[in-house]
């Protein structure tokens, strides 16, 4: 029998994400087990997704002059389509999709211990209509901005997540938190016409945000069942703390995920009992808010909450870490580690560390060196890119290690070896998305020296090269501390301070990640 060719032994019958990320699915079920391993919903169906419908110019509502020629059709035409086998059932077909859409925000004496709170993520036909003006800013979000906010394209928690809790309803407030990244983007690129919307709508958020704790509160009193809720504010959170990181990075940002750290802590008690799409929603924050913490901490201007983090951090399944962050699990926690032995250190001689000191810093250093931080094939063909952005952020963790425990300088040996193995890695790393700030930070702040202009002169490309991927104003505050220190590295050519000479910056938090 003449052997079977590579296309007839695809087959048809596997999960609808398998299906979509192009491998080869173990068709387990309920949960297969590459989504049960990546936190995605597993579902064996047939979907239909966006309708869109093309206007000629003669409609009334057609888009005015000035919109890119890509996002030229009016949004008052879409339909939001996502319907599923089980939605030809016979007891779906006896249920009115109305009392499922555009649920009415309920004010705080109306709510009852009867209230049935519908589920996150409605399966039913949900026509999702919106205005001219909210409409291009969806499609910009969504066309526009979440392809440059992940490595892997094909797990966007920010498109296949968030996009789809905020269709959910209209009034509530991770609608407005899209919508005011979306105006704040465009205002950034010059699009000065969008200010105001953007804060318009930035307002309208932190409103229902707080409407929405509050509720929270009184359905727990009245032990209710407010998974709902809590999904909503955890994603709201991240798109707020997401704004604020993208409009100036200003240190409300950290307000933000002070709230976060204590909510998710809480939340992860409850992880035994949710379903396999609030599930991902959680192990998304956990891992966005616990990058931001941790790497927020090496910037000389925050302090990690380092009682909860690491715990936290150990609660994510380790390919969610990786293809959020381009680094492993393992890399974050033994940054982590390193903050957490710098506050014992700020009390003691750097150069003659305590003896318990001493040999948590020789563990760290040991396990630094023996991490292999290996990308799965499913990664498909960003399994190289990833495998060395995880390679570069392990050597700026030990250059890290080196310059704030052991307090040492630039010039010194094992930091002159470990950053030039850094700069080496640095022209390949791709600049689509921002993982790359931290360790162009790290080996700029810490490993350059002040003779080396050609290495100074590389780093400054790839931060604007990075600026013009997006425009964050954490790469731009990033550039800013950079050439601070590079000034007093300047000043004081004798001096070789370590890590120290971040402390103390005006420029206020840092987001990294």
């Amino acid at each position: 029998m003449a052997s079977r060719t590579k296309k007839e032994l695809r087959t048809r019958s596997g999960c609808r994400k398998c299906r979509e990320r192009r491998v080869k699915c173990p068709e387990q079920r309920p949960i297969c087990g590459h989504c049960r391993r990546l936190g995605f919903a597993c579902r064996y169906e047939v979907k239909l997704s966006w309708q869109h419908v093309i206007l000629s110019k003669e409609y009334d509502g057609y888009v005015p002059r000035g919109l890119p020629e890509d996002l030229m059709f009016s949004i008052e035409s879409w339909m939001f389509l996502n319907i599923v086998q089980a939605d030809f059932n016979s007891h779906n077909a006896q249920t009115g999709f109305k009392d499922e859409v555009d649920f009415p925000s309920t004010r705080v004496t109306d709510i009852q211990p009867e209230v049935n709170i519908l589920a996150p993520y409605p399966h039913c036909l949900s026509p999702f209509r919106m205005g001219e003006a909210e409409g291009y800013l969806w499609s910009y979000f969504n066309d526009c901005m979440t392809p440059q906010i992940v490595i892997d394209p094909s797990f966007n928690p920010y498109r296949d997540i968030i996009l789809r809790m905020a269709t959910c309803s209209r009034n509530g407030p991770l609608f407005h938190c899209v919508l005011a990244a979306a105006a704040n983007q465009l205002q950034s690129t010059g699009r000065n016409e969008y200010e105001n919307v953007m804060w318009l709508h930035r307002a309208k958020a932190l409103r229902l945000l707080r409407t929405s704790v509050s509720h929270l509160v009184l359905e727990e009193a009245y032990e209710m069942s407010c998974d709902t809720s809590k999904d909503q504010i955890i994603a709201s959170t991240i798109m707020l703390t997401f704004f604020e990181i993208s409009k100036d990075c200003s240190d409300s940002w950290t307000v933000h995920a002070d709230f976060a750290r204590s909510f998710l802590s809480s939340r992860l008690k409850d992880c035994g009992s949710l379903n396999t799409e609030q599930e991902a929603l959680l192990y998304f924050a956990v891992t966005y808010f616990v990058s931001h913490d941790i790497l927020a901490a090496t910037g000389g201007t925050l302090m990690e909450a380092t009682e909860m983090v690491t715990g936290m951090c150990k609660s994510v399944d380790k390919s969610t870490v990786l293809a959020l962050t381009g680094c492993s699990r393992d890399l974050l926690i033994l940054i982590s580690e390193i903050n957490q032995m710098s506050s014992l250190v700020g009390e003691s001689d750097w150069k003659q560390l305590p003896s318990l000191i001493q040999q948590r810093r020789d563990n760290v250093e040991r396990l630094l060196h023996q991490l292999h931080q290996d990308v799965p094939e499913e990664f498909g063909s960003f399994q190289s890119e990833l495998a060395i952005v995880a390679e570069v952020k392990r050597l700026a963790a030990i250059l890290y290690l080196y310059s704030r425990i052991d307090g040492a300088g630039p010039h010194e040996p094992h930091m002159v070896r470990v950053t030039s193995q850094i700069l080496s890695l640095i022209p390949k790393i791709s600049l689509r998305t921002h993982t790359g700030l931290w360790p162009l930070f790290m080996v700029a702040t810490l490993g350059i020296r002040p003779e080396c202009d050609e290495d100074r002169k590389l780093l400054l490309g790839q931060l604007a090269a990075l600026q013009q991927t997006r425009q964050l104003a954490s790469v731009k505050k990033a550039r800013l501390i950079i050439e601070d220190v590079w000034k007093s590295r300047d000043l004081r050519p004798n001096e070789s301070q370590g890590w120290s000479i971040l402390q103390g910056r005006r420029h206020g938090a840092i987001s990294l990640a």
